[in-house]
């Protein structure tokens, strides 16, 4: 089985040259592509662990790939805040049961 994984970049420095490990750079549409492999990834540990750190982490890679999409975290706190004001936030607990559906 092989195992890859885009990792932070010290981190990639630091295995750089060991022994059974090959470590190489992307970037572009590679990077752009691992970076969404990377934001799910973070997701899922987040929400498995509620580990404030898995958020750090999260927000890390999500900056980086807003980065490379042109926009920064101002452009997502603005759009965030215009649809908390049209559609609401998530601060009521609200919680929607369809009983005839398999999937949301």
């Amino acid at each position: 089985m092989v195992c890859w994984k885009l990792v932070r970049d010290r981190i990639g420095e630091e295995l750089s040259g060991r022994e059974g490990v090959l470590v190489y750079r992307v970037s572009g549409e590679q990077l752009e592509a691992l970076l969404r492999v990377k934001i799910v990834e973070e997701a899922i540990e987040l929400a498995e662990s509620g580990d404030v750190g898995e958020a750090v982490d999260l927000v890390e890679a999500l900056l980086e790939w807003l980065r490379l999409k042109g926009h920064g975290l101002e452009y997502v706190l603005r759009s965030a805040e215009e649809k908390r004001r049209v559609r609401g936030g998530f601060s009521g607990g609200y919680v929607v049961v369809w009983p005839d559906r398999d999937s949301c």
